[in-house]
């Protein structure tokens, strides 16, 4: 069988040249595989890579079938026991290749099913299994032989073995005898049963009566191809469903493959020496040199640089241990030589089989199969699930979920049918007429008002009546005026009621409503969990949150400390609230007055805590008030050296004028402005500290050109400007 390849090549390789064919930057001369990018080079030349292009991915053939093995020529499969019985038949001696369990070679192996529906069975000529040439399909799609299964006389099931695999593709010819073959109950169906879902290629059925063959006309006479996308679907089975009972309906089945996009392999051993590349660089030699190789004393394939591995500890080397991990098998048939706690894999998927749940990987669970009595160890061994539902047949209590459990299910396994009729047919269509005839059509037998046919019925009091129009009759047995179905005690006529079920009438019962108050004592008799009702507001005080009605609740006047040892069963004991906030003064209110200060705080300040019109000063608002504020003003001198202790921008006066020195343009009044004294070099803030001003001019000596008199000259020329004047005057002189 041919097997197809296709490799993508990904987007991002490079553009081939006239030099570089494959485009993946090294000239055709030089590389060994100058039609595939994804690699270059082949040291030793046995045809695989030594390294592969990250990303660069191939879609190859992971399993197929075109029924190529041999088979009986010409033979038929016939079968002398229960035509009635469901099963697999694979294991049938001396047949034809019906079914085929592959252990070697590339053919996939496959079973089959029957299951019956009732007619002849396996007796009259039914093929199924491996076929050659014929002159209905002529030759085949791909070799000389494919699978025909005809005349099934119920339904067939082809099971391909277990695979995972992206994508699937089959061919198949459906034969039929005539243009109206294929009647509505035939059915052809090509699924990928997956271990998430399923996914169908074809569900077909016939027509009523035939007519055209229905879904099966778009397959017949010719082979057509089909394919689907099965990568999300985990691993499954393929399966192909027939159904139908005529010896000229066949269908054939050939050219089954699965494809899967797999990493191209590279070599593991670049130079051919017989050393694994990871071996020669653990054993600290050339992988790429044929002449660098490991040394190995023993010949045993270990190299002398790591010899004496023991992963058992058992003494003895793993090269030279038949059994590595000491588990009890052998290397050589222990699936993970290194894992003492496994050493079978029933399904080949990399789980050992005590970790794995479902051993043989056909989709139901070791604990489910050994529940529905299956072999857990065997793909070809699944559980019958009639409904599809999960649960296994010999464990659903309803096996086609049609509502009825099977014990009470006359066909149950058909959900279209459930019920005997009168005639004791299941799922036929006779009915109890209106006489209680079965199949009678209500004409036989008259109503009660002698009409035949008619509608009217006897009613509960015993009164003819039709349009549905019941009588209302009263039934009083005591006579005490109550009717007896709504009389507790019908046959007393001094008792009618118990409202607490004691027992005891409840016109004799002293407690009626069974509370342990009696009712002459109980302000709510007919309320099993009240006795009071202090306000008499229609709540019992159990339920009632303010049993006095005083609009102070139950707990806020316990915890508020009213008046008396029940303050919350006295209206004329409410709480104290100074500021109408709803909160009692003591101890909840922490500000009785409500002016914005803690009853604490007013305290401390020695203002009214209940007078919400005296409240403490704080004049810099930083929440202390001035009486205990050592800093009233905040302007971060004590009130006691504050000279002005209310005032934030002020606090000292120097020369006691009431202006603050902040203010006060000469602080200690000597008659000299600050900014005078600062620029004359005398003390602002001292009185006794002046500028000198010898000729009296209102101008500092420090700042005075004529200091020694008083002068008409324009103040402030000094002597360097008159030596400015007098060089001025030379220089004009000269010129």
């Amino acid at each position: 069988m041919p097997i197809i390849i296709a490799t993508i090549l990904l987007t991002s390789a490079q553009i081939a040249s006239a030099n570089d064919s494959d485009g993946d930057g090294t000239d055709d001369l030089n590389d060994d595989f100058p039609n595939d990018p994804c690699a270059d080079t082949d040291t030793d030349g046995d045809g695989l890579p030594d390294t592969v292009v990250s990303g660069c991915t191939s879609y190859s053939v992971t399993a197929y079938t075109s029924f190529e093995d041999p088979f009986t020529n010409g033979a038929k499969y016939y079968d002398t026991g229960d035509q009635s019985l469901s099963r697999y038949l694979w294991n049938n001696a001396n047949e034809p290749h019906i079914a085929h369990n592959q252990t070697t070679g590339s053919e996939m192996g496959f079973s089959l099913f029957y299951r019956s529906t009732g007619g002849v069975g396996l007796t009259d000529g039914d093929f199924f299994g491996t076929a050659n040439y014929t002159g209905t399909v002529g030759n085949y799609t791909d070799g000389a032989q494919g699978y025909q299964m005809g005349d099934v006389d119920g339904s067939t099931t082809l099971i391909l073995d277990s695979v995972t695999a992206d994508s699937m593709a089959l061919d198949i010819y459906v034969q039929g005898g005539s243009s109206n073959s294929y009647e509505a109950s035939d059915n052809l169906i090509v699924r990928f049963v997956g271990a998430s879902s399923t996914v169908e290629l074809v569900n077909v059925t016939g027509a009523t009566g035939g007519s055209n063959n229905g879904g099966f006309a778009t397959y017949m006479g010719v082979w057509t191809s089909l394919s689907g996308d099965i990568s999300s679907l985990g691993q499954g089975n393929l399966e192909i469903e027939f159904v139908s009972n005529s010896q000229t309906e066949s269908v054939y089945i050939d050219n089954v493959a699965f494809t899967s996009q797999s990493q191209l392999v590279e070599d593991t051993d670049d130079d051919n020496d017989g050393w694994d590349d990871v071996d020669e660089v653990t054993c600290g030699t050339d992988p790429i040199d044929s002449n660098d190789f490991p040394s190995d004393s023993n010949g045993n394939g270990v190299c002398d640089a790591t010899e004496g591995d023991d992963f058992d500890g058992d003494g003895i080397p793993n090269d030279d241990d038949p059994d590595d991990d000491n588990d009890g098998y052998d290397d050589i048939y222990d699936a993970f030589p290194l894992d003492p706690t496994e050493w079978d894999d029933a399904d080949g998927d990399g789980i050992g089989s005590n970790t794995d749940t479902d051993d043989d990987g056909d989709g139901w669970s070791d604990s489910d199969e050994a529940d529905c009595l299956t072999d857990s160890g065997s793909a070809f061994s699944v559980p019958d699930d009639n409904d599809g539902d999960g649960v296994c047949d010999i464990m659903d209590i309803d096996d086609d979920n049609d509502g009825y459990e099977d014990e009470n299910d006359c066909a149950p396994y058909d959900p279209n049918i459930s019920l005997l009729d009168c005639d004791g047919v299941c799922g036929g269509p006779s009915m109890i007429d209106a006489c209680g005839i079965c199949g009678g059509d209500d004409s036989t037998c008259s109503d009660c008002a002698g009409v035949p046919n008619g509608d009217a019925v006897i009613d509960e009091c015993g009164i003819c009546i039709s349009g549905g129009n019941q009588t209302t009759c009263v039934i009083d047995s005591d006579g005490d005026g109550v009717d007896d179905d709504s009389d507790m005690f019908p046959d007393d006529n001094e008792e009618w009621g118990d409202f607490d079920g004691d027992g005891i009438g409840d016109n004799a019962d002293t407690d009626d409503d069974g509370d342990g108050c009696e009712d002459s004592s109980d302000d709510l008799p007919t309320n099993p969990n009240e006795c009071f009702d202090t306000d008499g507001d229609g709540i019992g005080d159990n339920a009632d949150t303010d049993d006095d009605g005083d609009g102070w609740s139950d707990d806020d006047e316990v915890n508020c400390e009213g008046e008396g040892d029940n303050p919350q069963l006295d209206a004329d004991s409410t709480p104290v609230d100074s500021d109408g906030d709803g909160l009692c003064d003591h101890p909840m209110d922490l500000d009785d007055d409500n002016d914005g200060w803690s009853d604490e705080d007013e305290e401390s300040c020695e203002t009214e805590k209940a007078d919400p019109n005296e409240a403490p000063t704080d004049i810099d608002t930083d929440g202390i008030c001035d009486h205990i504020d050592l800093d009233d003003d905040g302007d971060g001198v004590l009130d006691t050296d504050d000279s002005f202790p209310t005032d934030v921008s002020e606090w000292m006066d120097t020369d006691g004028d009431g202006l603050g020195d902040n203010s006060d343009l000469d602080d200690d009044g000597d008659q000299f402005s600050d900014e005078d004294e600062a620029e004359c070099g005398s003390n602002p803030s001292d009185s006794d500290s002046t500028p000198r001003d010898s000729d009296g001019d209102g101008i500092c000596d420090s700042l005075d050109d004529f200091n020694d008199s008083e002068s008409d000259d324009t103040p402030g020329l000094g002597i360097m400007s008159m030596i400015s004047v007098l060089a001025l005057a030379a220089l004009a002189r000269r010129e």
